[in-house]
């Protein structure tokens, strides 16, 4: 019982003492105007006190929803969460900046977010063997603003990181088409580096693609009958990832 009261009494207090930093902190915004806020915001930033930035920027975002300093709080909220990195910081900021850029779909604000939705997404992805539906999520979300926002100061940016995500998709048909020639599945192969050729053509996997293709060819005369797989060979990933 008397442990009970311990924790009640401890609950309360921590209550209390949210329930005044609430309201201290309402206080002070009261007597500030949203620039002055949005410049506490941007101090907080600016020193790595991330949670307490946030804070300011979601009264912003909260208050002041179809503002041009409310959207861009907006925005500053989900870069709060993307700079800790970790897996669940990124997944709320992705959350975060595609919300932003489906709400906002003519704000010039949304290249910004389109751009670090790719790079939630890329930052999530392990490798042209594992699961390439992060990768495809980061290279729509650049090619997005690469096409809607040609004249946005993001979109050099993300043309660089378009080339590098379809770079490792890339990778991953040629890594497959190389699995296939260890097993001397020729047409397996050659059915990959056409896929490859067709689809990544600006590629360096693609380049070295045609000179595996010309191997394969050079191997075989020309035919791609196969040779069957060893028993309990694993079945690669197929042409779109799944």
């Amino acid at each position: 019982m008397k442990k009970l009261m311990v924790l009640l009494l401890i609950a309360a207090a921590a209550g209390c003492a949210s329930k005044n930093s609430d309201k201290k902190f309402f206080d002070e915004v009261g007597q500030l105007s949203k620039e002055d806020i949005w410049t506490r915001a941007e101090a907080l930033f600016a020193d790595k006190k991330y949670e307490d930035a946030r804070r300011y920027f979601s009264f912003l975002s909260d208050s002041f929803p179809n503002d041009p300093t409310g959207r861009r709080s907006a925005l500053k909220v989900a870069d709060t969460f993307y700079v800790r990195k970790d897996i669940e910081s990124l997944t709320e900021a992705q959350l975060r900046y595609r919300d932003f850029s489906n709400r906002y779909p003519n704000d010039l604000n949304r290249g910004y977010a389109l751009l670090m939705l790719g790079k939630c997404s890329y930052q999530q992805a392990k490798g042209s063997l594992r699961d390439l539906k992060p990768l495809r999520e980061a290279a729509d979300s650049f090619a997005q603003l690469v096409q809607l926002f040609p004249d946005s100061p993001h979109t050099a940016e993300a043309r660089e990181l378009l080339a590098k995500a379809r770079e490792d998709l890339a990778k991953h048909e040629l890594e497959i088409a190389e699995y296939y020639v260890r097993l001397r599945a020729w047409q397996g192969a050659t059915q990959r580096l056409d896929y490859l050729r067709d689809t990544y053509p600006d590629t360096e996997a693609a380049r070295e693609g045609a000179k595996l293709r010309q191997e394969i060819e050079r191997r075989t005369g020309g035919e791609s009958e196969e040779t069957p797989a060893p028993e309990g060979t694993p079945t690669p990933v197929g042409p779109r990832g799944h």
